[in-house]
């Protein structure tokens, strides 16, 4: 709700580092709420227009606020740097959108989730070239550790259940989606 100007030309600067990938986690949370949706629209596309013209890629967080997202996205060229849609929670129908605007998925722990029909749908149906796994430290710990705060070391159990979901071996997973993050963020 506070953000201006000056920051956009903070976040600039610091994106000059080495060590700086993507812009993100950067989006639209109408779960919480705690900023004015127009505000966090405005926002949201001020920092992809930076991430276009600094040549990054962005990292979406996206809350639902699916179809304002998607919006957003396409209006201010995201295609143009790609990305990733972090904690993918959609649709597989939202998925075209977001693969057609050159766009990674990654999923987090919740996708061990007892009640996750939908991200498990979308995670069969993710070209593997396009999918990536993650943690969401400290946040979204996977089953079995669920309720406990989450750390890199249990990333394990999501590419176990991606695997599973997938039919695949869980190496292989490793091997797709470490390279995947490679291309996605630009890491020789």
């Amino acid at each position: 709700a506070d953000m201006s100007e000056e920051d956009i030309e903070l976040l600039k600067k610091y994106s000059h580092h080495p060590k700086i990938k993507a812009i993100g986690e950067i989006g639209l949370d109408y779960f919480y709420d705690n900023s004015p949706r127009d505000k966090q629209k405005y926002w949201f596309g001020r920092q992809i227009d930076l991430a276009v013209e600094l040549d990054m890629p962005i990292i979406i967080h996206d809350r639902d606020a699916h179809r304002d997202t998607l919006d957003i996205l396409k209006e201010h060229h995201v295609e143009k740097v790609g990305g990733t849609f972090h904690c993918y929670t959609g649709s597989v129908e939202m998925l075209k959108d977001v693969l057609e605007m050159n766009l990674y998925v990654a999923f987090g722990g919740s996708l061990t989730f007892k009640k996750a029909a939908k991200p498990i749908e979308a995670a069969k149906a993710v070209p593997p070239d396009r999918l990536l796994i993650e943690t969401d430290s400290p946040y979204l710990t996977p089953e079995p550790l669920r309720g406990k705060r989450n750390s890199s070391l249990y990333v394990h159990y999501v590419a176990e259940k991606l695997a599973e979901i997938r039919d695949m071996d869980v190496n292989k997973i490793i091997e797709i989606t470490a390279e995947n993050a490679k291309k996605c963020f630009r890491i020789d």
